[in-house]
């Protein structure tokens, strides 16, 4: 079964821009209440307690999300197990095939597709085009090549309106143009 591993647990990466950043907060935090900064800067731990606290409860943290992960997958799987065995080996194959991430949030909702009959196991994948669909793009495509292939001739104007010295005594004719308007 297609799924992506979750890193491992790693110790907090203390950088400058996480330093400046707790910097930034804290003051941001004091000029939210410019009367009581003074008061607010007493209570606001160092930048060193900050990190620190960051490196204690960062493994926790990560642990925390690789569990829950795992017993999102565990979910998945046990809801996958309960479908007849031809029917779980289709469901399968089509997560195998499908272009979702391999992440048991992504296996759950695809599984709830299936349970609410937007998606059908055994038949063709929602994410695949059809056989019709296929010859309708195989004939496009083949009508675009052709159309690159021979010269596209300039579109036929049709006539051209008679020059404005024509024009002007059918104009004059029906008094629309007085003398002083040349023409």
């Amino acid at each position: 079964m297609r799924f992506k591993r979750w890193p491992r647990v790693e110790a907090y990466m203390e950088t400058a821009r996480t330093r400046a950043a707790v910097v930034l907060s804290q003051r941001r935090q004091r000029d939210k209440l410019p009367l009581l900064a003074a008061l607010i800067a007493a209570e606001q731990p160092s930048v060193n307690e900050v990190i620190g606290e960051r490196h204690r409860s960062w493994p926790k943290w990560q642990q925390q999300k690789r569990d829950q992960r795992a017993e999102l997958w565990r979910e998945a799987r046990r809801r996958l197990a309960a479908y007849p065995l031809i029917t779980r080996h289709a469901i399968r194959w089509l997560w195998d095939d499908a272009p979702y991430p391999g992440d048991p949030s992504y296996l759950s909702d695809f599984l709830l597709q299936i349970e609410r009959g937007r998606v059908d196991p055994f038949c063709r994948a929602p994410w695949r085009p059809s056989d019709e669909e296929i010859a309708e793009g195989r004939r496009r495509l083949a009508i675009f090549s052709l159309t690159l292939q021979q010269p596209v001739a300039a579109p036929d104007p049709g006539p051209c309106p008679p020059p404005a010295s024509e024009r002007a005594p059918k104009i004059r004719s029906l008094g629309l143009v007085t003398a002083g308007d040349g023409g």
